[in-house]
């Protein structure tokens, strides 16, 4: 998924560089490409977006990790400053190279000055950037979009999460897990870092990664223990306990095979926590997967489920967002509430 870290980032600026590619006009117009992201590598696509951007005035950045994305919206935004305002900002990469991008915006800009945002969803999952832009005809839709007033386009707005504790400040994306997927997510990661080759690289190395944890889980050969966690919402209740599965977002999901989420609630932060001794579970997952929560599947019976605005969670050590790895001092709550929204451009 883009960019992945196993700490949290580090914000300090120190050892920072962005390949800037020479562009003449630094315009109304900026794109950030990962020309490392598994779709953006393919047929030349990376360099090809690039002089898309620049076609149109735009300034184009080469970013491969974390650090550079940061200093090149650094670099575009010190260049703002001297009145050219940056209206449309393009975002080619994983969902890692998105989380990055709002996380910045979130933490240096105000909500007034964020520009609209194309994103060209090119890591491999794209669980995130499937909801909010596009995998398919990526030059064609990026000249599409570019080439028409925001008026013509179909925009749609998506508020963020807002994640922060201690060990990295503020964090915004729009998908976040813990438990057991959490688990599963470092697991393929880590199975595809440890050796190179077409089986971990290809376009069905994620799920290639799913099915092997899943026969392994199957077997007994890996062991997942639910942590004693904390949950406290503003709105749906509060559950103690160890818990099996944790999701929250901001995703309306109106696209995917899955929407786990009870109709419950309201504000714009979802949430679905299974306690470990959930009541009649494999039963209830198919149900669960589609939103479908029956009566019984409440906090009593191990299901909590909704939507709400604000969340404490206590003694949680580990979390990913959006695909990126953060690791927890569990002895400092996690608070997530909704963050600021961004507007997505799309034809």
């Amino acid at each position: 998924m883009g960019l992945v870290s196993t700490s949290a980032p580090d914000n300090s600026g120190s050892h920072v560089r962005a390949d800037a590619v020479a562009s003449t006009d630094t315009g109304r117009l900026a794109a950030l490409i990962n020309p490392l992201s598994f779709r953006m590598s393919l047929r030349n696509r990376a360099e090809r977006s690039i002089q898309r951007v620049q076609a149109h005035g735009g300034l184009a950045f080469e970013t491969r990790r974390l650090e550079e994305i940061e200093q090149a919206l650094n670099s575009i935004y010190a260049d703002e400053s001297s009145g050219q305002r940056i209206s449309r900002l393009v975002v080619a990469g994983g969902d890692g190279t998105l989380q990055a991008v709002v996380s910045w915006l979130s933490r240096n800009q105000d909500q007034s000055d964020f520009p609209d945002l194309i994103v060209l969803s090119a890591g491999r999952t794209n669980y995130v950037a499937a909801d909010v832009g596009t995998r398919k005809h990526f030059l064609d839709t990026l000249e599409k979009i570019l080439s028409q007033p925001a008026e013509a386009l179909h925009p749609v707005h998506r508020p963020t999460l807002r994640l922060e504790h201690p060990d990295f400040g503020l964090q915004a994306g729009f998908f976040a897990a813990a438990g057991l997927i959490d688990y599963i997510i470092r697991d393929i990661h880590q199975w595809r870092a440890m050796h190179s080759g077409w089986w971990r690289n290809h376009h069905g190395a994620t799920a290639s990664g799913l099915m092997r944890l899943g026969y392994r889980l199957l077997i007994g050969r890996a062991r997942y223990q639910p942590s004693e966690l904390t949950i406290d919402t503003d709105q749906l209740g509060r559950m103690d306990g160890p818990c099996k599965l944790l999701l929250l977002t901001t995703l309306e999901l109106s696209q995917s095979i899955a929407e786990p989420y009870a109709r419950r609630g309201s504000g714009d932060v979802r949430i679905t926590a299974i306690h470990a001794r959930a009541r009649a579970f494999k039963r209830n997952f198919p149900s669960l997967l589609r939103g479908k929560f029956k009566s019984p599947m409440n906090i009593e019976n191990g299901y909590l489920s909704g939507n709400c605005n604000t969340i404490l969670i206590k003694n949680i050590n580990q979390v990913t967002l959006d695909g990126q790895e953060f690791d927890l001092d569990p002895e400092q709550p996690l608070r997530v509430s909704s963050g600021p929204a961004f507007r997505f451009l799309r034809p």
